[in-house]
C-alpha cells in the first residue's frame, strides 16, 4: 500500500537546508520526491496521505556498533578501564539465557526506535544463542546487521597476565566455541529468513583475539557466504601495547597481509591507530565506527576523528554497550563527536554538525553494508525515515542540520519508519508490545542477579589480580 508523507521539511542533502515537500513511498521504498505542484500530485498517487505538519523528514539514524545483550546489564560496573570492566560484563553475559536475551534485544530496540534509530549493527557475544538473537531482531521491526562474535584468544594471554590455575579456570569458563561450530552457525544464519530487514555480518571479536587459524576462517567464511565483517580494533592503549609486541608491523598490517581489509569491513573504536594504519584503512575503504560515549566512559581515549577524516577514512557512529555508552542516543553521540576532539586542536579541522550527521546516517549505512540503500532520502532507496519536530528548539533560523544536531534530542522524534512501515509513532512503539517486554524484564531481573553471584565473585578476584599487572603494563 502506497503512502504519501506530505507537508514535510525534507532533507535530501546533508549540506542543504530543508525544503517543504512530499515523499511517496511504495513497496517499502521511496518512489518519488516532490515540491510545490509536484508534491500535490504525489498525494493523488498514494492510497493514503500523512500530513507531517511542517516537521522535518530525515533519513533514519544508524547505530553502527552496539552489543544488544548488554541492555540487560544497565546499571552494572563501568567505572573501570575495559580490561577490568570486561571481567564483569563477561560474568553477567554468561548468565543471560535465551529468554533474557530476547528481552534485552527488544528493550534496546524500543529505545532506539524512540530515538530515531532505524538501523543497528549488533556485534553479539552469545554466538551459541545466535538463532535466538536473530529471531528477536526479526521481531524488533528494526533494520539489523547481525554480527555474532567469534574468537579463541583471551585478553589475559595477549596481555601476558599471570594468575593462579584455579582462577584461570573460573575466568575462562567453558571456553570458546570450536571453529567448526562457528562455521556451522554462520551457515545456518546464511540460510535463515530475515525478511528484508535482518542480514548477517561476520563478527570476529577483534583480530588480536583470533588465532591465525581463526583469521583464516574469517576470510574463508567471508568469501564463501559473501558476508561483510564487523570487529573491534585497537580500542585501548593496553591493546596497542600488546599488539605492538606480538605484531611488530602492527595488527592492521597483519590484517592487510591476510586480505581482511576491504570496503565490506567496519571496525569499532580505532582510538589507538597509528597514522600509517589510518592511511591503510582509508586506502582499503574500511569504515571506522566512532564510539565517543563508550570511549569516554571506559577511559579508552579520544579517537582522532578529524585526522581520520582528513586522511579520507569513512566514519560512522556507535553507542557500544548500554553499560558503557548509555542510552543509544544519536543526538548525544553526534554532539560528543563534534566536541571531544576540539580542545588543543586547530579549529579549522573541527568536525561540524553536517559531518557528524553524515556519520550517523550515510556512514552507518556503509558500515551495515547498505551504502546505496539507506542513509539518504533519495528515489529508489529504502524508506527508513524519521519525523522530527524542531519547533521546540526556539531557533530563529530556518530548519538546518546545525539546529537538528545542536538543539534536538529523542523528545523531538515524532515517528520512525523502517522499510515503509511505521515502527514508532506519537509516543508508542508499534513493532511490538514494549510495555510487556519491560514488565517481563523487570520480573526476570532479581533471578538474573542471583544467578550471576558466583561468576561475579570470580570476576572480583580476577580484578584484584589483574589490576596491578594492568597498571604495570601501562606504566601507571
Amino acid at each position: 500500500m502506497s503512502l504519501c508523507i506530505a507537508g514535510a521539511d525534507i532533507l535530501t542533502d546533508a549540506k542543504a537546508r530543508f525544503r517543504r515537500g512530499a515523499v511517496l513511498i511504495e513497496k517499502g521504498r521511496i518512489a518519488a520526491i516532490g515540491y510545490g505542484d509536484d508534491a500535490q500530485a504525489l498525494k493523488t498517487r498514494a492510497a493514503s496521505t500523512m500530513d507531517a505538519n511542517g516537521r522535518a523528514l530525515i533519513p533514519g539514524f544508524v547505530n553502527a556498533h552496539h552489543h544488544s545483550y548488554a541492555n540487560a546489564l544497565r546499571g552494572t560496573e563501568n567505572a573501570l578501564p575495559l580490561e577490568l570492566w570486561a571481567l564483569y560484563t563477561v560474568a553477567y553475559g554468561r548468565n543471560i539465557d535465551e529468554k533474557l536475551l530476547r528481552l534485552a534485544i527488544l528493550t534496546g530496540a524500543a529505545e532506539m526506535l524512540r530515538n530515531g534509530v532505524t538501523g543497528v549493527i549488533d556485534h553479539s557475544p552469545p554466538v551459541r544463542r545466535a538463532a535466538a538473537s536473530f529471531a528477536a531482531h526479526v521481531e524488533s521491526g528494526m533494520r539489523v546487521s547481525f554480527a555474532p562474535f567469534f574468537h579463541d584468544t583471551h585478553d589475559h594471554d595477549l596481555l601476558d597476565f599471570d594468575m593462579p590455575v584455579a582462577l584461570r579456570a573460573g575466568v575462562e569458563g567453558l571456553g570458546f566455541p570450536p571453529a567448526d561450530l562457528v562455521a556451522d552457525i554462520f551457515a545456518q544464519l546464511a540460510a535463515a529468513d530475515g525478511g528484508a530487514r535482518v542480514r548477517i555480518l561476520l563478527g570476529p571479536n577483534a583480530p588480536q583475539r583470533c588465532s591465525p587459524g581463526l583469521l583464516d576462517l574469517w576470510a574463508r567464511l567471508r568469501d564463501q557466504h559473501g558476508f561483510g565483517s564487523h570487529t573491534h580494533l585497537l580500542e585501548t592503549r593496553a591493546q596497542a601495547i600488546a599488539c605492538a609486541r606480538h605484531w611488530p608491523d602492527g595488527i592492521v598490517a597483519e590484517m592487510d597481509r591476510r586480505g581482511l581489509l576491504d570496503e565490506r569491513l567496519a571496525v569499532a573504536h580505532g582510538v589507538w591507530l597509528t597514522p600509517k594504519e589510518r592511511d591503510l584503512l582509508a586506502a582499503r575503504g574500511v569504515t571506522v565506527v566512532h564510539n565517543p560515549a563508550s570511549n569516554l566512559m571506559l577511559g579508552s581515549g579520544i579517537l582522532p576523528a578529524a585526522d581520520l577524516r582528513q586522511r579520507g577514512v569513512r566514519m560512522a557512529l556507535g553507542s557500544d554497550s548500554a553499560n558503557t555508552g548509555g542510552s543509544a542516543d544519536p543526538f548525544e553521540l553526534m554532539r560528543l563527536a563534534t566536541m571531544i576532539g576540539r580542545v588543543g586542536s586547530d579549529w579549522e579541522s573541527w568536525l561540524d554538525a553536517e559531518t557528524a550527521f553524515a556519520m550517523a546516517t550515510e556512514g552507518g549505512a556503509a558500515a551495515m553494508g547498505l551504502r546505496d540503500e539507506i542513509g539518504r532520502i533519495e528515489t529508489g532507496r529504502l524508506a527508513d525515515l524519521v519525523l522530527v519536530d524542531m519547533a521546540g528548539t526556539a531557533s530563529t533560523e530556518a530548519p538546518s542540520i546545525e539546529t537538528l544536531v545542536r538543539h534536538c534530542g529523542p523528545a523531538a522524534v515524532r515517528a520512525t519508519m523502517v522499510g515503509g512501515a511505521w515502527v514508532y509513532r506519537d509516543g508508542k512503539v508499534l513493532a511490538f508490545d514494549e510495555s510487556a517486554i519491560r514488565r517481563e524484564l523487570a520480573d526476570a531481573a532479581a533471578e538474573f542477579r542471583e544467578r550471576c553471584a558466583g561468576e561475579l565473585a570470580i570476576a572480583r578476584e580476577a580484578h584484584r589480580v589483574f589490576d596491578p599487572q594492568l597498571r604495570a603494563l601501562l606504566g601507571a
